[in-house]
């Protein structure tokens, strides 16, 4: 039996592709060097990207100050001071549609509380589960309740006035500002576990609000003296230009509306 010989059509090859001459071996070793950066950039953007993953509830950070990156800040600050850093992370998905579920599952929890929220009166409790089932921005009158629930001790800063709720004895106090600068109808905040010292510094220099809303009495309830001193902490110019004196009781009281 005679065995089939292959004959090659050399011409149909160009062999100086394959001659091992200086042109080939220095172009085989630029290909694995520039394979090599290839997989070196691939690498180190792979190592950037888990590292934004594993710091992804902070955008920013100010004086230790963390904003979460999704839409509703206000929830996830929520989300984060009452359950952890670790539970919050460990969620796969932190779209709308798991704040809507999350949102959901709290109006259970909201139900079997309404006692101890008619004593803060925030807000009525048809307006919290509305604003917790309905609404796309948890609002700051919801997020006092549920801190109230969760027993969470919270100042809140808005503009150069706090609110303060104080749920317990421990030293333990959340700061949360609405940030300047935001829509109204899409306001940012951020959140951090605040200090002695910068706690204190919010109740020497701001403004505190007796209620979360009702900022000021008629002017009848205050002395020209304490009319200059809220405007002192509001950052209000109680000086008369015209006449170089201190403004009128009324020009004092008519600047703090205005501010508010």
């Amino acid at each position: 039996m005679t065995a089939m010989i292959t004959k090659f059509n050399f011409s149909e090859y160009n062999v100086n592709d394959y001659i091992l001459d200086d042109e080939h071996i220095q172009n085989s070793l630029r290909f694995k060097i520039e394979k090599k950066e290839v997989k070196e950039v691939k690498g180190e953007k792979e190592k950037e990207f888990k590292e934004v993953k594993e710091k992804e509830f902070k955008e920013k950070e100010v004086n230790n100050s963390c904003i979460p990156l999704q839409q509703d800040t206000l929830f996830w600050s929520y989300f984060i001071i009452a359950n952890g850093e670790t539970a919050y992370e460990t969620l796969h998905t932190k779209n709308a549609l798991i704040a809507k579920q999350l949102k959901i599952d709290l109006v259970s929890i909201l139900r079997k509380n309404k006692d101890l929220l008619k004593i803060y009166k925030f807000d009525t409790i048809t307006n919290i589960e509305s604003n917790l089932a309905n609404d796309i921005f948890l609002n700051i009158k919801t997020f006092m309740a549920l801190s109230v629930i969760a027993n969470i001790n919270i100042i809140y800063i808005k503009k150069n006035t706090y609110f303060e709720s104080l749920m317990n004895d421990t030293s333990d106090v959340y700061i949360v500002k609405e940030e300047v600068g935001e829509s109204k109808y899409n306001k940012k905040y951020s959140f951090q576990l605040g200090s002695k010292e910068y706690t204190d510094s919010i109740r020497t220099t701001l403004y505190k609000l007796d209620k979360l809303e009702k900022v000021i009495k008629a002017i009848s309830g205050y002395k020209v003296e304490e009319l200059v001193q809220i405007c002192s902490k509001l950052a209000i110019d109680t000086i008369n230009k015209d006449n170089g004196k201190t403004k009128s009781k009324k020009d004092l009281y008519e600047a703090i509306i205005q501010y508010f």
